[in-house]
């Protein structure tokens, strides 16, 4: 039976535990079950640490915490508390399994650490290593210390042609341990190189922003002035380069969107000249016409027919200019129209003379 609910603890810990389905159902009718699957998890676990060459304090805090709920899942279960059960179970099993994810991650390393190259490669891979972080801290001018360094490259090529294997190690492990600190110390120096960069595109800026108030001012759009003030701001404060990244490209949209709208306020002028000069050259046309009709409606009283024509034509030249905005080719016809009319009445009168 003991072996039974070892396997059942084996498969509940490398599945996570199922826990939300048929296991947690199952246990949820029968606590006493739950409380044997987590028993025979965490006995299965602390034989797994147990084996462990090194402590891992993260495994063992993790441990521990799972131990202290199956504990408390013992005491939840003898005062029938189902819920507090269920929830105590899912908790306690998640975490065996980080524990047992983290167990086989170590695991994962010694075979991959035991199938490592000699040495003698290890150091050559760390002297390229080394020569890359001289050509970064060159083009960053970060002026870092590699006297050190190179010290310990020194020593674990001395040690590794004696064929001492240990003193070997250990030099390579302080190599790491020191390149990892340098690439980190390079890290930061770029980072703090980024935002000087950063800072100094915003301070340029600052004159784009400056320009670009004056010309939302200039044409009215105080909504974009508002919010220029307030990108300026930020510009101005921003210490990191996401975030003064993200007010240059709010400049540089509303510096396109005030471009547009002025584009726009352009267009619309000349539309508006065009509509002028249109509308003038028909008055002048209208007034033109007007004159000839009153002077030919005055010779036009003794001929019905004239005088038709006559009053008609007066007629379009007030509907002309009651709808002086109509479209050109609409009011060009009507005013072919009043040609026409009047120049019937001029043939009519004069034949009649």
């Amino acid at each position: 039976m003991n072996k039974f609910f070892g396997i059942l603890a084996l498969f509940a810990i490398s599945g996570l535990l199922l826990p939300t389905t048929v296991m947690t159902t199952e246990a949820a009718s029968n606590q006493d079950y739950m409380l044997t699957i987590a028993e025979n998890a965490k006995s299965y676990i602390k034989s797994k640490i147990d084996k462990m060459e090194n402590s891992d304090s993260r495994i063992l805090d993790l441990y521990g915490q799972s131990n202290a709920e199956i504990n408390k899942l013992s005491v939840a279960i003898d005062n029938g508390d189902v819920k507090s059960a269920r929830d105590l179970f899912v908790s306690s099993m998640s975490k065996l399994k980080q524990v047992s994810v983290m167990l086989n991650q170590l695991e994962e390393t010694k075979s991959q650490d035991a199938a490592l190259p000699d040495q003698s490669q290890i150091i050559k891979r760390y002297e390229m290593n080394y020569q890359k972080l001289q050509q970064i801290s060159k083009k960053l001018g970060a002026n870092i210390d590699f006297s050190e360094l190179e010290s310990l490259l020194s020593l674990a090529k001395q040690n590794d042609q004696q064929g001492n294997t240990e003193k070997t190690k250990q030099a390579l492990d302080q190599i790491a341990l020191k390149g990892l600190q340098i690439y980190k110390t390079l890290q930061s120096v770029n980072e703090q190189n980024k935002i000087v960069r950063a800072q100094a595109l915003a301070e340029k800026y600052i004159d784009r922003i400056n320009t670009l108030i004056v010309k939302a001012k200039t044409s009215g759009l105080l909504d974009y002035v508002q919010r220029l003030e307030n990108t300026k701001t930020q510009l101005v404060s921003s210490n990191n380069t996401s975030e003064i990244t993200k007010n240059i490209r709010i400049v540089i949209t509303i510096n396109n969107d005030i471009k547009e709208i002025n584009k726009n306020n352009l267009q619309q002028i000349n539309i508006d000249e065009i509509r002028l000069s249109q509308t003038q050259r028909i008055s002048s046309e209208l007034n033109q016409l007007e004159t000839k009709a009153k002077l030919l409606h005055s010779d036009a009283i003794e001929s019905k027919t004239a005088l038709y024509y006559v009053e008609k034509a007066l007629a379009i030249i007030d509907n002309i200019r009651n709808n002086i905005d109509e479209p050109k080719h609409k009011t060009d016809a009507k005013i072919d129209l009043v040609e026409k009319l009047l120049s019937k009445a001029s043939r009519i009168l004069q034949e009649s003379t």
